[in-house]
């Protein structure tokens, strides 16, 4: 799938205005709920994270996004189907999903942004939300 939508530029304008990107988490243990805060807060991202998919669905309704992490071996509904229904409601967030097996095509064909193959370094993380343009 080619990235038509120019997420980044998107983004960055959100970023260099000042405000906060909201983004929410969906389906992550406690440590990778630890190495994703670390890894995002310290950018300035505002971050909401959601145990159950169904439960971020519906919290989605009431709360803009800007961005959307899916980990996709956690998520009660199947990675595609979820990846599917954010990219219907939030056609312009930026979609992350991450997996221990290697999904990425089925999840860019559903509408993820990009993909991430678990165990990964969580500044790759936060590279991909700002573009690829935070410096370490």
């Amino acid at each position: 799938m080619k990235k038509t939508q120019p997420y980044k530029q998107v983004w960055r304008q959100g970023v260099e205005s000042g405000c906060g990107q909201q983004v929410m988490i969906v389906g992550c243990d406690s440590n990778l709920r630890d190495a994703i805060t670390y890894a995002l807060i310290s950018y300035g991202f505002r971050l909401n994270f959601f145990k159950s998919d169904l439960e971020a669905l519906a919290n989605a309704v009431i709360q803009p996004l800007d961005g959307i992490i899916i980990d996709c071996d956690l998520a009660g509904i199947e990675g595609v189907e979820l990846i599917r229904r954010f990219r219907g409601q939030f056609p312009l967030a930026i979609i992350i999903s991450m997996s221990k097996e290697d999904k990425g095509a089925a999840f860019l064909q559903a509408g993820a942004n990009d993909f991430l193959q678990k165990p990964f370094v969580p500044y790759r993380l936060a590279m991909m939300l700002d573009g690829g343009d935070i410096l370490s």
